[in-house]
């Protein structure tokens, strides 16, 4: 008869020798109280596990590993949080994705995608896995990371954080160390549970789970379903992201809707200056300037969102066979998806490029015969005699859709979605051999990942054909307006107001609005980007005791290899997205002088399909030296072939347990991660970033990757001491992490400031730069010395690359105390944190070519460069009383502020043509203010409180408050107002969940 744990978490089979590993930072039935009641059942169930970062079983508490350890009773006391909740609140864990996070350089294709990333240094330096086995990583562009909002929340039974590096162990990925999702085991019965999360501003968040499991003699089966949703939340929802121009320019851009225009006439000269559109001011717009030209800065803000309607759906199921007293059978198999069908973005985008090549200004125009044309000139006040000289109008300063919103859909913001699913099955075999009491472990894993995503945008030819008469779908002839042809109207006197923030235009002219029909002619709505990653590992590993006994006992060990090959694709669903296909402005064009492609904002790629494969072979040691002296050493050797090759590093690790209450230990060794197939590819992926040297207008960047990058290295080294006596348990470790050739993005922020310079556009670039080639301009990529400005960048182009030396040294610490017998319950104290002492960053060459300076980013928001915000400390600390069926628990979470390394910017107050920062410390400006909202973003932290009722009937009912007081995040120099990777947008919340087991 198979043992079966009441509890049934999946903690219960631990024995708690095993958990503390060597000083594990949160113990199962101590201060942070993860066992349920059931954890103290007979020793006849308790039987060796692995735990992660060793394939050693049995490994003792003498080990030296730093692993800290989470169950779900832990996760219900704490009022459920999601995956992304969670690994926000680990302080060992730095910023990472699973809110929106739209204007995240690093969140560019994975936009709700959720991330884990140990001591800040990147998702993609963080190895998850589930069950001891690997997960392949989110498909498509950004972090790099296993996206962790796609695992089967409703099947985890713990979480075992490994907070050092693991390569040695694990392979590549594993620098920072390991997180080890591990699913329930021996559940009996069917538990359903449900929650719901009151949001000010939205429709709620919630969450529906079911957890079947069944023993049987000599097997166990179990299956979860589990169903999440995340209501969407506007920026208009909340006073601190939609803030006025001069407050905070980010979300403002100076190619606008209204526009400002030029008036030719036939012969191409101007009949009057560059004109205003005079409605500006009525739809939300700031009436402005850009140096000495009049502007219609309009902001996309109001049309975004904070977080976007996510759905996430996951299936979940196991089974455990017992084929003999040896013998072992285990699978499982998932499917997880995340939907986020309504993502929201600007009504339109800017355009970047146009019919004659890149550029933004006055790349568009329209003749007199618009009908808005002539209603445009008259409301902007022009004389009589200058509106019968005009001919056509160039759109000097513009957008085709702004402030009017987009009627083609709902609030008025153009929408895509985001579509990511997950499929992976495991098996394994585990046994014995039949001599020498050898044990094996053969594992076979394949898991897939696809990231589907549709960005709209507008066709070049057709909105040139629509301004000048001749767009629609039925438009069969060369006359303008005339036998299905139709104008695209560009200016205000189209639209009723701004439906974002309920302004309403008093220059509307009803007969002169664009038909939804004319829109749908302009935008490309099939599009679809779809990148997908396999993964597919065979695990074989031996393991068992050498007939050799040191004087603290047996020599443990374990040997094994791997393989795994790992495919990455990106296709595209229309022939316009192929840049072999339609390189050019004119669709089925292919000769042009640069390749922009059709659309007016969106790049381009091509479809590619890449393979790599990797063999390795590992072997560990656990050297009990005394009895109180444990070791651990290892090695592996992993080959990639081509032109990554291979490496080998190897790991030693220490305890020494001083006295019955005081150890110290210690590890040391190299880590190293190889280029995915992704970060080999060609194929150029289309990102959106504000661009400081444009003025923060947002511009394309184009990611792409590098068949040539090699692998990174790195050299890790942490120092630890563990105090415990009676009900106190304090934990301390200082870490150092030295990465070489790291593999990264050329800084598309660095690069653009590099060759455009500091202000805000209206700068002269320099030509010169040995960096100009990754920059492309207006005017066909002109750059022509002392007249090209910032805001004539049109594109960036970040490869992928070996980047430069990263040092990042820290110090961890906790402190738990338990108290019993405290007025008839038990009360348990805590505090955690996580301090970055150097986070240093070398300097950057690219092929012999100076890029950016050595630099410290720690305390910095590093917005315009890498890797980010870097908050110095982060921690957590929680109050909890337990006493019979009812628990009451108090935590607070604390993030540390930032610095804005790009000190304040400027605002132009009107005409200018030396508004820049340094000329207005020194007062010399005209018409210019500095703006310095966000110079420093502020800490955010936390109380939340959870109350938890067992009652008959196995049901539990738990109660939340979340941010008691309601702070609001810092202000931030961002578009949506605030540090996605320090505050967040909810506000206060309060959540109520009911879980019942039968």
């Amino acid at each position: 008869m198979r043992a079966v744990a009441a509890g049934g978490e999946g903690t219960q089979s631990m024995n708690t020798r095993s958990l503390y590993c060597g000083g594990s930072l949160v113990a199962v039935a101590f201060a942070m109280g993860l066992a349920s009641p059931a954890a103290a059942q007979d020793a006849s169930v308790v039987e060796e596990v692995v735990v992660t970062g060793s394939f050693i079983r049995g490994t003792p508490e003498d080990a030296a590993l730093p692993v800290e350890v989470i169950g779900t009773d832990e996760l219900q006391r704490r009022g459920s949080p999601n995956t992304i909740e969670l690994i926000k609140s680990l302080p060992v864990s730095g910023p990472v994705l699973g809110d929106t996070n739209q204007f995240s350089t690093t969140a560019q294709g994975q936009v709700g995608a959720g991330t884990i990333n140990l001591r800040s240094i990147g998702s993609q330096r963080t190895l998850v896995l589930v069950n001891g086995r690997r997960v392949t990583v989110s498909a498509g562009a950004g972090s790099g990371g296993v996206d962790t909002n796609l695992l089967p929340v409703s099947a985890i039974g713990r979480v075992e954080v490994l907070k050092d590096g693991a390569a040695a162990t694990y392979g590549s990925d594993a620098i920072a160390g390991v997180v080890n999702f591990i699913t329930r085991k021996n559940f009996d019965g069917l538990e359903v549970s449900g929650d719901y999360r009151l949001v000010d501003g939205s429709k709620g968040d919630y969450t529906l789970n079911a957890v079947y499991g069944k023993s049987y003699d000599n097997a166990d089966i179990l299956f979860s379903a589990g169903y999440q949703r995340r209501s969407e939340l506007k920026t208009t929802d909340r006073d601190w992201s939609y803030l006025p121009y001069l407050t905070n320019p980010s979300g403002w851009s100076v190619l606008g809707q209204p526009p400002s225009f030029l008036p030719l006439s036939a012969a191409g000269t101007p009949t009057a200056g560059v004109t205003r559109d005079p409605n500006c001011a009525a739809v939300g717009g700031h009436v402005g300037f850009s140096g000495a030209t009049p502007a219609c800065y309009f902001t996309y803000i109001p049309f975004d969102n904070l977080i976007e309607d996510e759905d996430r759906y996951h299936i979940f199921g196991s089974a455990d066979v017992d084929l003999n007293e040896d013998t072992k059978f285990h699978v499982e198999a998932y499917w997880s998806k995340t939907d986020i069908p309504h993502m929201r973005f600007s009504p339109a985008f800017p355009p970047i490029q146009g019919p004659n090549g890149p550029g933004s200004v006055g790349v568009f125009s329209t003749p007199i015969s618009n009908p808005g044309a002539l209603t445009a000139l008259q409301q902007a006040g022009l004389s009589a005699a200058q509106i019968a000289a005009t001919s056509r109008i160039s759109l000097t300063l513009f957008r085709p859709l702004g402030a009017g919103g987009n009627p083609l859909y709902d609030d008025g913001g153009q929408v895509g979605y985001r579509n990511y699913e997950l499929y992976r099955v495991s098996a394994g075999l585990t046994g014995k051999v039949p001599f020498g009491g050898i044990g094996y472990d053969l594992g076979v894993t394949y898991s897939k990942t696809e990231n589907r995503q549709h960005t709209p945008d507008i066709f070049i030819d057709r909105l040139q054909r629509a301004l000048n008469g001749l767009g629609g779908f039925n438009c069969r002839t060369n006359t303008p307006g005339q036998n299905g042809c139709l104008y695209f109207n560009p200016f205000s006197n189209g639209y009723a107001g701004n439906p974002s923030i309920g302004a309403s235009n008093p220059g509307f002219v009803p007969a002169n609005a664009n038909s939804p029909e004319l829109l749908d002619y302009l935008f490309e709505r099939g599009s679809e980007t779809k990148n997908t990653q396999d993964l597919f590992v065979v695990d074989l590993v031996f393991n068992g005791e050498l007939p050799i006994e040191l004087p603290g006992g047996a020599i443990g060990w374990a040997a094994g290899g791997q393989y795994r090959t790992q495919e990455s694709s990106v296709e595209y669903r229309s022939p316009f997205q192929d840049v072999r296909v339609n390189p050019c402005p004119v669709p089925g064009v292919t000769t042009c002088a640069l390749a922009t492609g059709p659309y007016i904002f969106l790049g381009q790629g091509v479809p590619s399909q890449l393979e790599d494969s990797v063999y390795a072979f590992f072997a560990e040691t656990n050297l009990p030296i005394t009895d109180t002296i444990n070791a651990q050493a290892a090695i592996r050797y992993e080959d990639y072939g081509g032109l990554t090759g291979s490496t080998v590093n190897p790991k030693v690790a220490l305890k020494w347990q001083l006295t019955d209450a005081f150890a110290l230990r210690g590890s040391v060794g190299t880590t190293f991660r190889g280029p995915t197939p992704g970060n080999r590819s060609a194929s150029a992926v289309t990102g959106l970033s504000g661009i400081q040297a444009a003025g923060n207008s947002f511009k394309s960047v184009d990611f792409t990757g590098n068949p040539a990058v090699g692998p990174e290295k790195a050299f890790t080294y942490n120092v630890g001491a563990i105090f415990q006596a009676g009900g106190l348990r304090i934990i301390g470790d200082y870490w150092h992490f030295n990465i070489e050739d790291q593999i990264t993005q050329v800084p598309a922020q660095i690069v653009a400031t590099a060759v455009g310079g500091v202000g805000n556009g209206t700068q002269i670039v320099n030509c010169s730069s040995p960096l100009r080639d990754l920059i492309t301009f207006n005017n066909n990529n002109a750059c022509v010395q002392g007249v090209t400005i910032g805001n004539d960048i049109q594109r960036v182009r970040s490869d992928t690359v070996n980047g430069p030396r990263l040092k990042v040294t820290g110090i961890d610490g906790s402190v738990d105390y338990k108290m019993n017998d405290v007025m008839g319950g038990d009360v348990t104290l805590g505090v955690s944190f996580s301090r970055l002492v150097k986070y240093d960053i070398g300097e950057f060459e690219l092929n012999g070519v100076f890029v950016s300076s050595a630099y410290s980013a720690l305390g910095f928001t590093n917005y315009d460069r890498f890797p980010g915000t870097v908050s110095k400390l982060r921690g957590a600390a929680y109050a909890e009383y337990a006493r019979g069926d009812h628990n009451l628990r108090l935590d607070l979470t604390y993030v540390g502020g930032a610095t804005d390394n790009r000190g304040p910017t400027t605002v132009q107050t009107g005409s200018s043509t030396n508004c820049n920062v340094a000329n207005a410390q020194a007062g010399i400006a005209t018409n210019c203010a500095l703006t310095t909202i966000g110079l420093k973003v502020k800490e955010f932290y936390t109380f939340d409180m959870t109350y938890r009722i067992q009652l008959p009937w196995d049901t539990t009912v738990t109660a939340s408050v979340f941010n008691i007081f309601d702070r609001d995040p810092s202000a931030a120099r961002l578009e949506a107002g605030y540090d996605p990777f320090i505050g967040n947008p909810y506000g206060r919340s309060f959540k109520v969940g009911v879980r019942k087991k039968f």
